[in-house]
This record gives structure tokens, C-alpha cells and sequence, in this order.
């Protein structure tokens, strides 16, 4: 084997050889390697025993286990724990020499403990990912799933280091050694590969797969340009490696490696064994250059748009912004009206749209401050419509059938029943909802939280306008009937403008028996009012006057006394039970 290295070319034939030679020694002489030190190192690689074989399968399987819980438990000290004890490196940097000095038995030997290593680590993984209590994708894990070309950068440096390390042992390259292990992470990711397939996802286990296939190839190929660099293809392995068979008993890889030898000796047979670890290379190349321009793109995009942001109003305040995987979401909270708000989201989606090449979602949300509060209120009173003035359209019943089923999830039951709801459609504003109750008035902040509420669930703009009818009686002593009327009056009229609305009224006895004349031009006066001639309002006798608005039908009067007929005979009231049944209904114009 190797009975070519050394001989002097044919006549015709380049002289590369003797000049590639030279080069090496001079390479090798400026890292003071020797050609008995190159000598002694293969030597090494070639005699490793069996015995040795134990302390490192039992080293691999303490890094597995240490990699893997610090995986899952997200903590960078025990992941670096795992790469100084892993024993992993030697065996690819051992497959290297075998390729680069052409000995078939130490690459083969070498490949089969890489690629068996390979398997129990990753089974290990997911054996132990299947008794963990949680699967959480920690920051550690993370980091492992989305490899990129910078990450192949750094396998090729820390290759080379692991190659130096390897050629210059000794205690001057011990922490050279230490920094190789920590930055090449080995089992980690075979330990994030066992880990997505414990867990069943692929993403993980792939991107794994492809950060530890990179760094496998930079390191083999790395490891043999530098040892062909320092002239240890020069190192004749026939006897080497006949004494090593000597000491192996047959077996499939002896078989195979005496099979490989024909290959190894061709004259440029390196040629073929650098272009293996190159070919694999080049496949993984495409994939991490791709991701690495979705890198790029990543944080070009994000700079560009934390710039936007930036220069926005301080009353913009950014809620989420995500730029992934070809996806830009932007999620912002501005004080102000609704028409700023989707003025500043369409500006920004047309900026973002132009930076990143894509359409982002952007979403802006309107809050309203004390100035914005005041404009909706003075547009809302400057607008109003006189209560039965509502605009009537057929296409609306979708619109109010939503419009309930909102109103009904978010009304506040302390303001009352809600007894009717109306839609106004003023010019260039937004609809306004007209919301009549028996109970307190809602009060700005509410009347704006409602009006939120609806415009979120129906997707339009919707001013809320308040309509509180008080829940109190209005009462008054027999003597004060006219100021008792003047304030019963817009109460009643309710009655006649809202079907769903009672009106229960109570009158001092006639003029004959208490108060005289003071009486009889009050109780003319309540005859006249429209509400009365709706069947919904209800006049009885009483001590007092007193009126009541409710949603519920009057109470039935107590039993009369015997002479409650004479009174009602001289014309001091209606008689229990209301007007005449021939009173207006409510408008059918209204929209209910």
C-alpha cells in the first residue's frame, strides 16, 4: 500500500509531485511536526484497542444524558458539560486521517463507530425524551432546529482547530482542545434529533439532523485537507496497518477493508476520497444558504420596521411585532379615533408591504382619549334625530339581527333593562345605536365601552347614544300637581314613543273632597297628554300624585272603597285601567 508515495515522476509527466511534497514539509516545519511525529500519531489512530472501547461508549452515553436534560431544562452550562465529555470528536478526526493518509481499515473502523455512535445517541434521546414528564421547546433546543451557512462557518474553524489539536497533542493545545468541543456541539444536536423524534415533530428532528450533518462534513472534510497540508499522506501505512490485521481477528471489517485497499492505493485515489466529504458538503450547502437568507431577510425586515415604529406619534404604543418564516404581523394600540387608527394602519401596511416584498398583517387599535371622547359626544348631540325619525332600509335586517346578538353579550345588567335599541344613520358619521333602559344613565366611560364593544364584534364604527328613563316614582303632594305634571310629563310621553314601556299613574281624590278647584285644571291637563291614550298607561286614585316608567305592566289596583265610584263619576280621573283601547301603537317606521 501506498508503494507510490515518493517516486519520481515519468518522463513528460508535471512535477507537482515533489513540489507538493516540499510544500508539506515546509507547512509541517512551521508547526514543528516531524516526520516521525506524523508517524507516531497514525500509529496511534491504528493500534487503538478494544480495550479501549468501554470508557468510550460509557463517556457517550453520559454526554447523551447530560445534553439531553439540559436540553429540555434550557440551561447552556450543563449543555456545555455534555460537549467537553463527549468523546465523539475523535472518531470523525480519525476518519479523516483514514481518508487522507488512504488506510481502508482506520476509515472504515472510524465510520463504523461515528455511524454507530450516531444511532445510540439519537435512540437515547428519544428514550429518554419518552419518560420526561413535559416536552417543552426550550431556547436550547430552539437554537439547534435552524441551522444556517454561518453555522457551517464556524464547523470549518473549529474542524480545523480539532485537526490541530489532533496533530500537535500535548498540553500547550489543551484548551485549543477544549474550545473545539464546546464550539463544534456534537451530541447536542443528535441529542435535539432524538428529541423531535420522542416528540413526534419533524421540524425539530430535521433541522437537528441537518446542524449536526454540517458540522460531520466540515470536520471530515477540514481534517483531510489539513493532514494532506501537512504531508501525512507521505506516511507509509502498509506496515503499520499489517501489524494492527495481525492483531484483528476476522471479521466483516477486515473482509471490507481489504476489499477498499484496491481503491486507496490508486495514484490519485485522494482525489476521490476528498470529493466524498465535499459532494456531502455541497448537498447540505443549499439548504443552510437558504436559510441564511431567510435570516437576513428576517432582520433586514425587522430593522426597517422597529425604524417605522420608531418614527411614529408617541401616542402609538407597539403591542407585538413578528417577522418569521416569510411572515410579517404588527400589532399596535393608538389613542385616538377610529379613522387615525386605520389611517395608520393602512400607511403602515404599505410601507411594510414595500420593504419586505409582501403583504403584512397590521393590525391597529383605536382607544379613545378625553378629546376624542368629547368629538364623538358633540357629533352625536349635533346629529341626533328626533326619536321617531329613523331611517328604514331592507338590506339592514342581517345588520340588526348582529346588532342584537351584540347588544345582548354586552350590555351592563347595572344600568337596567334594556327595553329597545334603534339605529341612525347621520351623514358622514358613524351609526349611531340609540339604547332606551329603565335605570341609570350609562355615563361616558360606559357609552365608550359599549360603543367598542360593538364596533369590534360588528366590524363597523358604532357611536352608543344614551336613553335613561328613571326608575323612580314621581311623587307629589295633592297641593303641588303642576310641578309634579311638568316633570311627569316627558316621563309619561315615553310610554307613547316605546311599546315595551308601562306607565302607572296615581291621582288625589276629585275637587269635592280635599283639594277643590287646584285639582280639577291638573287632571285636565293629564287627560290631554298622548301617552294616555295608549291601553300601556294605567290611572288609578291615590293619595298623591304619583307616576312611574317601567317595563313591567302595572300592579293591579287594591280593592276600591264603597264611595270611589262617586268620585270617579265627578270626573276626577279616568277610571282604573286607562284611556279608551283606540291609542296609537308604537311607529312601525322604528327600527326595534
Amino acid at each position: 500500500m501506498n508503494q507510490d508515495r515518493g517516486r519520481e515522476p515519468q518522463a513528460g509527466g508535471p512535477p507537482a509531485a515533489p513540489t507538493g511534497a516540499a510544500f508539506q514539509e515546509r507547512i509541517a516545519a512551521v508547526f514543528d511536526i516531524a516526520p516521525e511525529a506524523r508517524e507516531a500519531i497514525v500509529r496511534g489512530m491504528l493500534e487503538r484497542s478494544a480495550r479501549g472501547a468501554a470508557g468510550y461508549w460509557l463517556q457517550l452515553l453520559l454526554a447523551m444524558g447530560i445534553a439531553s436534560l439540559g436540553l429540555v431544562l434550557g440551561s447552556g452550562a450543563v449543555v456545555i458539560g455534555a460537549m467537553l465529555i463527549s468523546p465523539l470528536m475523535g472518531p470523525i478526526v480519525e476518519l479523516g486521517m483514514g481518508l487522507a493518509i488512504g488506510s481502508p481499515f482506520l476509515a472504515l473502523r472510524s465510520f463504523t463507530r461515528v455511524a454507530f455512535s450516531i444511532v445510540a445517541v439519537v435512540t437515547g434521546a428519544a428514550l429518554l425524551t419518552l419518560m420526561l414528564p413535559f416536552h417543552e421547546v426550550t431556547a436550547e433546543i430552539a437554537a439547534r432546529t435552524s441551522p444556517t451557512a454561518l453555522d457551517l462557518l464556524i464547523a470549518i474553524f473549529c474542524a480545523i482547530a480539532a485537526a490541530y489539536t489532533t496533530v500537535r497533542p500535548g498540553s500547550d493545545t489543551t484548551s485549543t482542545a477544549a474550545g473545539t468541543a464546546i464550539g463544534i456541539a456534537l451530541v447536542p444536536p443528535l441529542c435535539v434529533v432524538g428529541y423531535g423524534i420522542g416528540t413526534r415533530v419533524k421540524s425539530i428532528a430535521s433541522g437537528a439532523a441537518l446542524l449536526f450533518t454540517a458540522n460531520l462534513c466540515a470536520i471530515l472534510l477540514f481534517a483531510i485537507l489539513c493532514f494532506l497540508l501537512l504531508g501525512y499522506s507521505a506516511v507509509s501505512t502498509a506496515e503499520l496497518e499489517h501489524a494492527e490485521l495481525a492483531k484483528q481477528k476476522p471479521g466483516a471489517i477486515r473482509r471490507v477493508a481489504r476489499a477498499l485497499q484496491v481503491f486507496f492505493e490508486l495514484r490519485h485515489g485522494w482525489i476521490f476520497r476528498v470529493m466524498m466529504p465535499l459532494a456531502l458538503l455541497g448537498a447540505v450547502y443549499f439548504p443552510l444558504r437558504e436559510a441564511l437568507a431567510r435570516v437576513s431577510w428576517e432582520v433586514r425586515v425587522r430593522a426597517a420596521i422597529q425604524r417605522m415604529l420608531d418614527a411614529m406619534p408617541q401616542s402609538t404604543v407597539r403591542s407585538s411585532l413578528t417577522v418569521d418564516h416569510g411572515s410579517v404581523a404588527v400589532r399596535l394600540v393608538t389613542l385616538g379615533r377610529a379613522d387615525e387608527a386605520e389611517r395608520i394602519e393602512r400607511d403602515l401596511r404599505d410601507k411594510i408591504a414595500a420593504v419586505a416584498g409582501m403583504t403584512p398583517k397590521v393590525d391597529v387599535i383605536a382607544v379613545l382619549d378625553a378629546s376624542a371622547l368629547e368629538e364623538v359626544a358633540a357629533s352625536v348631540r349635533a346629529t341626533a334625530a328626533p326619536i321617531d325619525v329613523v331611517r328604514k332600509e331592507p338590506e339592514l335586517g342581517l345588520l340588526r339581527q348582529e346588532l342584537a346578538a351584540s347588544l345582548a353579550g354586552a350590555w351592563p345588567h347595572a344600568a337596567g333593562p334594556l327595553v329597545e335599541w334603534r339605529l341612525r344613520f347621520p351623514e358622514n358619521e358613524p351609526v349611531v345605536v340609540e339604547v332606551v333602559h329603565v335605570g341609570p344613565a350609562l355615563g361616558g366611560a360606559a357609552v365608550d365601552l359599549l360603543g367598542r364593544a360593538l364596533t369590534r364584534e360588528l366590524g363597523a364604527e358604532v357611536a352608543v347614544q344614551d336613553r335613561a328613563i328613571a326608575p323612580e316614582p314621581i311623587v307629589a303632594e295633592p297641593a303641588g300637581g303642576w310641578p309634579w305634571l311638568q316633570e311627569a310629563g316627558p316621563a309619561l310621553a315615553w310610554v307613547d314613543d316605546v311599546a315595551s314601556l308601562y306607565g302607572c299613574v296615581e291621582v288625589p281624590p276629585g275637587p269635592g273632597e280635599k283639594a277643590g278647584e287646584e285639582i280639577a285644571p291638573v287632571l285636565a291637563a293629564l287627560r290631554s297628554l298622548p301617552a294616555l291614550r295608549t291601553d300601556r298607561v294605567h290611572v288609578r286614585e291615590g293619595a298623591r300624585w304619583r307616576a312611574v316608567v317601567s317595563a313591567a305592566p302595572c300592579a293591579p289596583p287594591e280593592p276600591a272603597p264603597a264611595d270611589a265610584g262617586a268620585a270617579a263619576d265627578a270626573g276626577a280621573a279616568p277610571p282604573a285601567g286607562g284611556a279608551p283601547a283606540a291609542a296609537a301603537t308604537a311607529k312601525d317606521g322604528d327600527a326595534r
